[in-house]
């Protein structure tokens, strides 16, 4: 009986599970066009570290119901779920990848923006 050593140079480069700084920075971002046009005004960030979800609530005014939830729930060791839950039609869209969620979010956000000029 042989053991034989398998190594996998790539594996160093595989995404950690979590939600990193500069997806943050790309929400909040977001949230800063719409804030800047006057379409959404509120922003909420709620952590709940022992269930492992991270909510992001956009709402028109404080007060009011959010328009839009970004959640960011971690389902396991090594997988993070991204979901966008839009006022009036719940769920709206749900995935592994953040970048599909998130643009789900921002084409929803720009269109509440006016037209350029």
């Amino acid at each position: 009986m042989s053991f034989t050593v398998i190594h996998n140079p790539d594996f160093g480069k595989i995404e950690k599970a979590g939600f990193t700084r500069f997806q943050f920075q790309r929400l909040d971002a977001l949230y800063l066009r719409a804030l800047q046009s006057k379409a959404l005004t509120c922003r909420m960030v709620d952590c709940d570290f022992e269930e492992g979800v991270a909510t992001f609530s956009y709402a028109k005014a404080e007060g009011h119901p959010p328009m839009f939830q970004f959640i960011i729930r971690q389902v396991g060791p090594r997988q993070v779920m991204y979901e966008l839950y839009q006022q009036g039609k719940g769920r709206a869209f749900k995935s592994g990848i953040f970048e599909r969620v998130y643009e789900r979010l921002e084409g929803a956000i720009e269109a509440l923006l006016p037209p350029p000029l």
